[in-house]
C-alpha cells in the first residue's frame, strides 16, 4: 500500500502550504510516515490563507540550511537571534565527529520552539530531508551521538526555530569519550607511546602505552564480557574484553602484573580487573598498560582516551542590543568565511564597506550573517 501512497505524497507535498490541499496532504501524510517535531510545528503553526507565504518561506529555509557548506570545530558554542522573518530561521553546521568519541547538542531556548535534525554527510554532499539520522525538538534535553566509523564521521546539524520577533538561543556542541579511562586515577597525559609508533622487527605500535605505578587498578572501559585471559608472548599478561554496550568492539589489556578477572566473566564499566604491570616483553621498561582497540582490525585508541571537551568560549560581540550591526563598516577589510576562523582558505568573498547585512548568530569574535545576495557565512568586523 504504501509504494502506490507515496506518489501521490510527494505530489500533494508540494502544495502542502496551501490551504486547499492542507486537510488531503495532512491525512496522506499521517497514514504513510509519522511527523517529524518539526513538521507537526509547521502544521499547527500555519494555518489560514495569510500563513500560506508564511509556511513556503518557512520550508524553503530549511531546504536552503540543508545545501549550506557552513562548518565548525568541536567544541563549539554560538548565540542564535530569533527573526521574525521566516526565511531566516534555519541554519546549519557542518562538523567532523571523531571517532571514539559522543557528540552532546545543547540548545538554551527562548520564545519559540527550535527543532534539530542530524544527517550524515554523504560523498556527494547533498542531504536527503528524509535521511536524517536523528530528530528532536526542545522539549527534550538535546541530541546524543557517537560514531561507528573507524575514521569518524562528517554530519551536518540543522536547527530551526519557530519566527519570533526577539531574543535568542544558545547551541552549544561538544564530546566526550565513550569510554572510561583504562587506567584508574591516570588520564591522556600519562600516555607515552602512541599509534604507529616503531617497534623492533619493523613492527607498527597497535596501541596506546599509558605508564602509571606498578599496581595501579585497571578497570573495564565499558560494560562488557571477558573473552579471553592469558599469560605468555609478547603481552605477557592479557586481558581481552568485549564491548556489552552495542559497539562490537574488543578491548586489548597487556603487560598487567596481575589479572583479577576470568574467561566468560561480565563485568561493568568501571570494575577493576587487573593490575599495572610490565610483563611479556615490557619487562626491560616501567610499568605501563598497553590498550588496544580492535574491530576490524586495530584502531587508534588516542581519541577514545582523550578528555571531555573544555567548555567552548562565549560569544565576544553583542547579539541582544543595538550595537547589532546591519551593514559591513565603512573602513577596512572583511571578508566573508565558510568557518568562523580568520585563515585564508575559508574565505568565501571580500565584502564590500556599507553592504547590508543581516546578523544571524555570534559565536567567538565572528558574526554569523546573510548577505544582501542571500549567502550564508561567518564575519569578523574587529
Amino acid at each position: 500500500m504504501i509504494r502506490y501512497l507515496l506518489p501521490l505524497l510527494i505530489l500533494l507535498s508540494v502544495a502542502s502550504c496551501k490551504r486547499t490541499f492542507r486537510g488531503v496532504v495532512d491525512r496522506v501524510e499521517d497514514i504513510v510516515v509519522p511527523r517529524t517535531p518539526r513538521e507537526t510545528f509547521a502544521r499547527n503553526r500555519f494555518e489560514g490563507r495569510a500563513a500560506e507565504d508564511l509556511c513556503a518561506s518557512w520550508e524553503a529555509a530549511y531546504r536552503s540550511a540543508l545545501d549550506d557548506s557552513l562548518s565548525v570545530s568541536l567544541p563549539y558554542r554560538e548565540v542564535v537571534r530569533y527573526a521574525p522573518d521566516a526565511s531566516l530561521t534555519a541554519l546549519s553546521y557542518r562538523l567532523l565527529l571523531p571517532p571514539g568519541r559522543r557528540l552532546t547538542v545543547q540548545v538554551d531556548g527562548g520564545p519559540a520552539p527550535v527543532f534539530g535534525e542530524l544527517f550524515t554527510v554523504p560523498d556527494t554532499g547533498r542531504i536527503d530531508p528524509d535521511d536524517a539520522i536523528l530528530r528532536w525538538d526542545m522539549r527534550e534535553t538535546g541530541l546524543y551521538y557517537e560514531t561507528e566509523l573507524p575514521q569518524g564521521e562528517e554530519l551536518l546539524l540543522l536547527l530551526q526555530s519557530g519566527p519570533a520577533d526577539g531574543g535568542t538561543y544558545t547551541v552549544e556542541l561538544r564530546t566526550d569519550p565513550i569510554l572510561t579511562f583504562p587506567v584508574a586515577g591516570h588520564d591522556q597525559g600519562d600516555v607515552q607511546s602512541f599509534w604507529g609508533d616503531a617497534r623492533s622487527g619493523g613492527r607498527r605500535h597497535e596501541g596506546n602505552d599509558i605508564f602509571a605505578p606498578r599496581g595501579t587498578p585497571l578497570v573495564a572501559v565499558a560494560d562488557g564480557r571477558v573473552s579471553s585471559v592469558r599469560d605468555g608472548g609478547l603481552g605477557g599478561k592479557t586481558i581481552w574484553l568485549l564491548d556489552a554496550e552495542g559497539r562490537n568492539l574488543s578491548y586489548y589489556y597487556a603487560h598487567l602484573d596481575r589479572q583479577l578477572v576470568r574467561d566468560g566473566q561480565n563485568v561493568s564499566r568501571g570494575d577493576t580487573i587487573g593490575l599495572v604491570g610490565n610483563t611479556g616483553n615490557a619487562r626491560t621498561t616501567p610499568a605501563h598498560l598497553h590498550f588496544g582497540i580492535y574491530r576490524n582490525g586495530a584502531r587508534d585508541p588516542w581519541p577514545y582516551l582523550l578528555r571531555p571537551d573544555a567548555a567552548p568560549a562565549p560569544a565576544v560581540y553583542p547579539i541582544t542590543s543595538a550595537a547589532v550591526p546591519d551593514a559591513v563598516p565603512a573602513r577596512g577589510r572583511h571578508y566573508l568565511r565558510v568557518r568562523p576562523e580568520s585563515r585564508r582558505e575559508v574565505v568565501i568573498r571580500q565584502l564590500e564597506n556599507t553592504e547590508p547585512v543581516t546578523v544571524l548568530g555570534a559565536t567567538g569574535r565572528f558574526y554569523r550573517i546573510r548577505t544582501g545576495r542571500g549567502e550564508t557565512g561567518y564575519v569578523n568586523f574587529d
